[in-house]
């Protein structure tokens, strides 16, 4: 690519971050690795649901607390954002809009 003659840079447009709506990407997958080591939680886990022959229903995460067995939070992608949620229960704690949010939205680890 040449630059345009009169102009020393050609400015390149980068391809979005997300380019599915129900993937983690790298800077998702990153970022929650960040938060998991101020968190007080001790393991997270990164999955998709197209292990399961249901790619559709996306990525997701499960935070766990130390020594258990099930997880104590998901968070999935979905319709553009982040939905977090209790494992245990099934319920949905809310629909974040970028993953820091979610993870924000999470209560520390007791």
């Amino acid at each position: 690519m040449r630059p345009h003659a009169g102009y020393s840079a050609q400015i390149i447009p980068f391809p979005p971050a997300r380019t599915a709506e129900n993937r983690l990407t790298a800077r998702d997958r990153i970022e929650a690795l960040r938060w998991i080591d101020s968190s007080g939680y001790t393991r997270i886990s990164f999955d998709s649901s197209g292990a399961w022959g249901n790619p559709e229903l996306g990525d997701f995460i499960l935070i766990y607390r130390r020594n258990a067995g099930w997880s104590s939070w998901g968070v999935g992608c979905c319709d553009g954002g982040f939905m977090v949620w209790r494992p245990a229960t099934g319920a949905t704690l809310g629909w974040f809009p970028r993953i820091r949010d979610a993870l924000a939205s999470i209560p520390p680890a007791e």
